[in-house]
């Protein structure tokens, strides 16, 4: 019997300067961007904004650029994962409304196994390393990227 893949929104927050809004998340001890489990009923766009906002504190109102979908297979004990599952990442491009800091900590709301974690989010810039980064955040980065340039 297959798996059906978990659904999952990831937002590509970029501010004027064309840098990525990116994370250091204190458990994984590694780089990721604001991204969620969709819940039953929800649709991508709106995931996509209460990810952002329960990960990073953004309230983030303005318009939504799909980016498409990329297929991941999650391995047990990845992302705070107990089952091997599959998984369908929903990309959205976000520009930033306003200036924000350079850096900034948020402490994460809304799911059970981030709620309390302190984030520490940053700029990523168009042509800063990515080996910080697990793989699937690697092929997101890298879609933003091929994006923006046009």
């Amino acid at each position: 019997m297959t798996q059906r893949p978990v659904l999952k929104a990831c937002a590509c927050l970029v501010d004027e300067r064309g840098r990525l809004l990116v994370f250091h998340h204190p458990e994984d001890r590694s780089m990721q961007l604001p991204k969620g489990t969709i819940e039953p009923g929800e649709a991508p766009e709106d995931a996509v904004r209460r990810e952002l906002l329960e990960e990073s504190g953004i309230d983030y109102s303005g318009e939504l650029l799909p980016l498409g979908t990329i297929d991941r297979y999650c391995e047990a004990g990845v992302e705070g994962n107990k089952h091997r599952h599959p998984q369908l990442w929903h990309l959205f491009l976000m520009r930033a409304q306003a200036v924000l800091p350079e850096t900034f900590d948020h402490v994460a709301i809304g799911s059970p196994e981030e709620d309390g974690l302190v984030f520490s989010f940053s700029w990523l810039t168009a042509e800063a390393p990515l080996e910080n980064f697990a793989a699937p955040y690697v092929r997101v980065i890298n879609r933003v990227r091929e994006t923006l340039r046009g």
